[in-house]
């Protein structure tokens, strides 16, 4: 014969509910976690092409042998083509992120040296854009058109003009 003491009860089931109310929590929190990472990897990355596309665009001749401030410079020009150049091979990826195509380059030239040759007192800046897209949570509450981050980078010309008197 079998008895049933009155404090002994039965929890079927009382564990598996702990564990989906857990989870309903704690995914969540993963997934914004994931995708603030995934922002945060972006950034980095368009601060280190900005960094590498301005020491490009820094490294040889400016688009003009002239003195002037704050000269935009376009495409097909020495120094954007250097830094896109840099942007489109380099900081292609797999990740739901792209650093745009176009970017803006300005220079100022102060000062060229003459026929003894010698260092361009100058400096290009170079401005980046990429595109984020999170791929959970961030993603759903932003929508396709993702997050655009900007860096800016300026560094001084470091192009030396050839000394034209042997």
């Amino acid at each position: 014969m079998v008895t049933f003491s009155p404090a002994r009860k039965t929890k079927n089931g009382q564990g598996l509910v702990e564990v989906v109310g857990v989870l309903v929590c704690l995914v969540p929190a993963v997934l914004l976690v994931m995708d603030l990472g995934m922002i945060a990897i972006g950034a980095g990355l368009n601060d280190q092409a900005c960094r590498d596309a301005a020491r490009a665009a820094a490294s040889g001749p400016p688009s003009d042998l002239s003195i002037g401030e704050n000269r935009n410079v376009s495409a097909g020009a020495s120094p954007y083509d250097r830094a896109l150049t840099v942007v489109k091979k380099i900081y292609s990826t797999r990740l739901p992120m792209k650093v745009r195509e176009k970017i803006e380059a300005v220079e100022s030239v102060r000062d060229i040296p003459t026929d003894a040759g010698g260092a361009i007192d100058g400096e290009v800046s170079i401005k980046t854009t990429i595109d984020i897209y999170p791929p959970f949570l961030a993603g759903a509450v932003i929508g396709p058109i993702g997050v655009a981050l900007n860096c800016k980078h300026t560094l001084p010309i470091t192009y030396v003009v050839p000394n034209k008197n042997p």
